[in-house]
């Protein structure tokens, strides 16, 4: 999913604070007060486990009947196949936050059944013994009037809006976290797994989607009240966890970006969006084939569903969902200029692999889901940019990392034991792992971005492709990618995933580079900033420099650290003419860097990345003399330059000019 926006508060669950009292010679003191987020008041830890799986939910058919598509309700009749799991099973429970139990019938026989705490709990006529199927049908009803952007949405039409969609009402699911018991009961978790079809019946006029494959779509028998129904059925033939089942319910147009001529023929791709938006629709979303092309070459897994359709309603409260085969967008997809959704688009293709092929076991782990399809947004543009030139992939992917990494650096100053780590199951709430400073998108795509670079391209996507083809259909955790990695690399990544995925928090460096003449050597000197104690320790990084010579060579040198400070000594022939610290950004890291200004100077027009450039070009903007207002004109002047740089470069030298 990708959400609208974040905010910058942390989301903590569970913050108390209690007394601790002790004896000393046969006295009570009382003790200072002590904070621990990971316990309650009465000892116990703060968290949330998976829940058990029972039984193995193999299938299920929902039929929905809508008796008014202009009222939020319906009629439903939901059908499990289930099989047990470990011992036998005397009953069935599954989460029920929303509909109203008329009746439960196992195997054909009518069974007792209870709803406590959100769950419906079945009293199974017979016992299921381990590896035994059992059919429960379950019939409710369901009023979602209430529900905004949680379960089924009902979203009334507007008589005087411009488009026939607007005019007319519309339904559509968000499942996630574990919302979809809100409309159907389920095993609402990610670690179960099932196929599922749908059968919707609702007014003529209006269309059904879902996901899988439309099998019919007829008319049905008038209602007394002679409203003509027509019956529309969805099936997907290949099992995904329960919050990825969809429905969307509304009068749409239908835009087919695929084709015989695009560059995946042989999927359909259809777009549902607002009557009257066809043709925006069709150059927003005219990129989708060379996406799926591209992703399926760079994953080397074919697409894995039927179709893939994307579906823009209104009322909706993220920007997109990617429900298995059938994305729910935001209806600010269907207006701006081409190439303006890319970015959302891309996102919510690449979930097609990542969170719905494999899905994270829990939400604990909810950064392989965000983390891979926002990294995948990089992955994109550096492609996007590699159709013009090397050089132009390099940079449009640098862009891309660095707009993370700054977004991260201002929000994520977390510390054990107050802060969660990226993988945590320290939550109350699933939905507030998604807004976190410990960002599953941002942070989770950067840690990709490092695995690559300390990889290389080549192990980094070898180890991907294992994972997918290991874990397909099934549900991971991060041990499970750690460990395709190091089989892929050869390397031992323990220490890489415990740093950045298991303790919270980023380093902030103090750097300082010096020349030393009379030795003929260059020294680095580096100091972590941030709070480091028993609960904190150092990060363990490994910085590389580039250093560049006035004949034009370069030498690569790198310090390493595991401590609070460290320095590095390297005996040079002469004075480099520029240096740049780490212009690869291989470690996300806030480094407040001290070195000559004709450093500086150099490395905002030689440096040897757009990263390194653009840094030195914002320092320079910042320095009151004439030598770095010639230089930032120069570089804003060169029409080789990229735009974004030129531009920086430009900004920089007015206000070197207004700071004088």
């Amino acid at each position: 999913m990708r959400i609208l926006s974040r905010t910058n508060t942390v989301l903590l669950a569970g913050l108390f604070v209690w007394v601790l009292c002790g004896s000393v010679r046969g006295q009570t003191v009382d003790q200072p007060d002590v904070v621990d987020p990971r316990i309650d008041p009465q000892g116990r830890q703060v968290a949330l486990w998976p829940p058990a799986r029972h039984f193995d939910h193999l299938h299920m058919t929902l039929e929905l009947d809508i008796p008014d598509i202009r009222q939020a309700g319906l009629i439903g009749t939901m059908t499990l196949l289930a099989s047990a799991v470990g011992s036998e099973r005397r009953e069935l429970v599954l989460d029920c936050n929303g509909p109203r139990i008329q009746s439960v019938r196992a195997d054909g026989i009518a069974c007792g059944f209870t709803i406590t705490n959100g769950h419906l709990i079945i009293a199974l006529p017979a016992p299921v013994a381990p590896g035994r199927s059992v059919e429960v049908v379950i019939r409710y009803m369901l009023d979602y009037s209430a529900n905004k952007g949680e379960g089924l949405t009902f979203s009334p039409g507007k008589p005087d809006a411009e488009s026939e969609t607007g005019r007319h009402p519309q339904i559509h699911a968000q499942g996630q976290a574990q919302l979809n018991s809100k409309w159907f009961p389920c095993h609402d978790s990610p670690n179960e797994k099932l196929t599922t079809e749908l059968i919707v019946t609702v007014e003529e006029g209006f269309d059904v989607v879902s996901n899988g494959r439309l099998i019919s779509s007829r008319s049905t028998e008038a209602d007394p009240d002679r409203t003509a129904k027509k019956r529309w059925h969805w099936r997907l033939n290949r099992p995904h966890s329960p919050y990825l089942v969809t429905l969307v319910v509304g009068k749409l147009a239908l835009v087919e970006v695929s084709g015989p001529s695009s560059t995946r023929p042989n999927v359909a791709m259809p777009v549902y969006a607002p009557l009257g938006t066809e043709s925006v629709v069709r150059e927003n979303f005219a990129a989708t084939p060379d996406m799926m092309a591209f992703f399926e070459r760079t994953f080397d897994e074919p697409f894995p569903w039927d179709q893939y359709a994307q579906c823009i309603v209104r009322d909706f409260v993220a920007g997109g969902m990617e429900n298995t085969g059938c994305t729910l967008l935001t209806i600010d997809a269907s207006r701006g200029d081409p190439g303006s959704q890319e970015d959302l688009i891309a996102h919510e293709l690449a979930h097609q692999w990542f969170g719905n092929l494999v899905t994270c076991r829990s939400w604990a782990h909810l950064w392989l889901n965000e983390g891979w399809a926002t990294y995948s947004e990089s992955l994109w543009k550096e492609h996007r940019g590699g159709q013009e030139s090397q050089e132009k992939a390099r940079t449009a992917y640098q862009k891309s990392i660095r707009g993370l990494v700054r977004g991260q650096l201002a929000r994520n100053r977390t510390v054990a034991p107050q802060g969660a780590p990226l993988v945590t199951n320290r939550y109350l709430n699933p939905d507030a792992m998604f807004s976190r400073a410990e960002d599953p998108y941002a942070k989770g795509a950067l840690v990709l971005h490092m695995l690559r670079a300390r990889l290389g391209a080549e192990a980094f996507l070898r180890g991907t492709r294992a994972f997918l083809d290991t874990y397909k259909f099934g549900t991971v955790d991060t041990d499970d990618f750690r460990r395709e990695m190091e089989r892929a690399s050869g390397q031992s990544l323990e220490l890489f995933f415990n740093q950045w995925t298991g303790r919270p928090g980023l380093p902030r460096l103090d750097a300082e580079i010096n020349w030393d003449d009379s030795a003929k050597a260059l020294s680095i000197s580096l100091t972590q900033t941030q709070t480091i104690n028993a609960m904190n320790p150092a990060f363990a990084i490994t910085l590389p420099v580039h250093v560049r010579f006035t004949d034009g060579s370069s030498r690569w040198l790198s310090i390493d650290m595991d401590a609070r400070a460290a320095r590095g000594v390297f005996p040079l022939t002469e004075k480099p003419a520029g240096i740049s610290l780490d212009p690869h950004m291989t470690i996300i890291a806030a480094v407040n860097l001290k070195k000559d200004l004709a450093w500086w100077l150099d490395e905002v027009e030689f440096g040897p990345t757009f990263a390194a450039r653009i840094q030195a070009a914002e320092y320079l903007s910042a320095h009151e003399h004439n030598a770095a207002r010639e230089t930032l004109l120069r570089v804003a002047a060169d029409q080789q330059a990229d735009s974004t740089l030129r531009n920086a470069a430009l900004k920089g030298a007015t206000l070197s000019v207004a700071g004088r």
